[in-house]
């Protein structure tokens, strides 16, 4: 499975550096904050859900227009209460030379087993900025607010989980 999403990942890679007119690859690594919010009935009950852990992962920059970016990352989230495969096609908008403001869905998979009525599959608003350092090494920081819920069942029942990611990328390509 996972020998299959990399081989997928590097095709769509190969696909969009031959359409782009501007593409570089990056690594990326930084520090992961999960804020687990679980509702019962439509009440928040404070079960203090919250987990911290890093990232690593490889982020691409394809120029769409002069000002606008588009950055697919696929992120490995490693925390005390599980792994998170992370898929993120955010779009960047280029407000200074060195400043971006960054908006998009993202895409979470739970690596774990997961209780039964829940699912696996998290899809997320991500908003956030992007700092150039240098030509090479910038930093980052976006936050993820869940939108689907993991709990499938009939209950009344709500858990989701929200990201928030700061790190640093350098640039390899």
């Amino acid at each position: 499975m996972r020998q299959h999403t990399l081989t997928i990942c590097l095709l769509l890679l190969v696909i969009a550096n031959s359409f782009a007119q501007d593409f570089n690859l990056s690594a990326t690594a930084g520090y992961l904050n999960i804020n687990s919010i679980f509702k019962v009935d439509g009440e928040k009950r404070d079960l203090d859900f919250k987990s911290s852990g890093f990232y690593i992962g490889a982020q691409s920059e394809i120029e769409l227009a002069e000002k606008v970016n588009l950055l697919p990352e696929l992120l490995l989230a490693i925390n005390s209460e599980g792994n998170v495969l992370y898929l993120g096609p955010i779009a960047g908008y280029e407000v200074t030379e060195a400043f971006s403001a960054l908006f998009g869905p993202t895409f979470t998979y739970l690596l774990e087993d997961v209780a039964r009525n829940y699912q696996k599959l998290g899809i997320s608003i991500a908003f956030g900025g992007s700092y150039n350092i240098s030509d090479k090494i910038y930093a980052q920081a976006k936050y993820n607010i869940q939108v689907n819920n993991y709990y499938t069942g009939d209950s009344d029942i709500s858990s989701k989980a929200n990201y928030l990611l700061i790190g640093i990328g350098f640039r390899i390509l």
